[in-house]
């Protein structure tokens, strides 16, 4: 892949060496003696690319040009490397019912996903140690902002809503019964104000993704802290966790910290580091771009 924009400015040509340095280690990975490890190394200097390129000056549209498209860059060399440490999602989790895998209906699965019958784990953060206390906030452009004690949202014993999970690296898993409440009710209990039209769903420690009011409104979004039955597991986003069926996975946001309610369409983590804004798996919306 090729990593020539144009003329060097300052600091172009360190993200350039880093990301040039991150391709020689991962294509030499499979003839490591640890593959995995040899990625997770090609994956920490494509971090420090990334730091890097927030820490650029943009002056004009040159400057744009370069961040942008070395950001997609970097965004898509992660994409790879995270395929590359998938194989074990071709085995069952253990714990976790057998997901079914002999489904090939086009409408059901987008193109380019594998099924499997586990549930593969991927973070950018560590998980949370300590989940007493827990809460998720209705925020900003809304009639009240309200608090959700884990409790309260487990009061009633919400409903069970059974749908599809699809992840960006490429893995999609069938049949999940998730249990919580619908994302719309929150927003109805806080009031959307009517200038409210996305929203920035934000989970531990410092995560985010957005999406369209509209998008957290349809049908199977959840508010979820049980999955087949069980409680959610701290490493699949519990105690609680966002379920956005119709989008890649990064915008379901496991430990949901809040939903604030903002006027435009804000970037969220992976969106700011070059991820598709809307994330629709059956346009294979992956990277900005696609």
């Amino acid at each position: 892949m090729s990593v020539d924009t144009g003329h060097d400015r300052p600091g172009h040509a360190e993200v350039r060496r880093l990301v040039v340095r991150a391709d020689e280690i991962a294509k030499a990975a499979p003839a490591a003696t640890d593959p995995a490890r040899a990625r997770d190394r090609a994956r920490g200097v494509l971090d420090q690319a990334r730091q890097r390129l927030d820490e650029l000056p943009v002056t004009d549209q040159q400057d744009r040009t370069f961040v942008d498209t070395f950001a997609t860059q970097v965004s898509r060399r992660m994409l790879d490397l995270d395929g590359a440490d998938l194989a074990a999602t071709a085995r069952p989790s253990a714990g976790m019912r057998r997901a079914p895998t002999d489904v090939s209906d086009p409408v059901r699965v987008p193109p380019n996903q594998h099924l499997t019958p586990g549930f593969p784990v991927l973070h950018v953060e560590a998980p949370p140690t300590d989940t007493a206390g827990w809460s998720v906030t209705v925020s900003g452009r809304v009639h009240d902002r309200l608090v959700f004690a884990l409790d309260e949202l487990r009061d009633g014993g919400g409903l069970t809503a059974t749908s599809d999970f699809h992840c960006v690296t490429g893995w999609s898993r069938l049949d999940n019964d998730w249990t919580g409440l619908p994302a719309t009710d929150l927003l109805d209990r806080a009031g959307v104000r009517p200038e409210g039209s996305h929203v920035l769903a934000y989970g531990h420690p410092a995560y985010s993704a957005n999406m369209s009011v509209q998008a957290l409104r349809a049908p199977g979004v959840l508010v979820a802290w049980a999955h087949d039955g069980r409680p959610l597991d701290v490493a699949h986003g519990g105690p609680v966790r966002l379920v956005v069926p119709q989008r890649y996975g990064w915008k379901s946001v496991k430990w949901l910290t809040e939903l604030r309610v903002v006027d435009r369409d804000v970037p969220g983590y992976w969106e700011e580091r070059g991820y598709h804004m809307h994330a629709d798996p059956w346009a294979e919306q992956r990277l900005a771009g696609d």
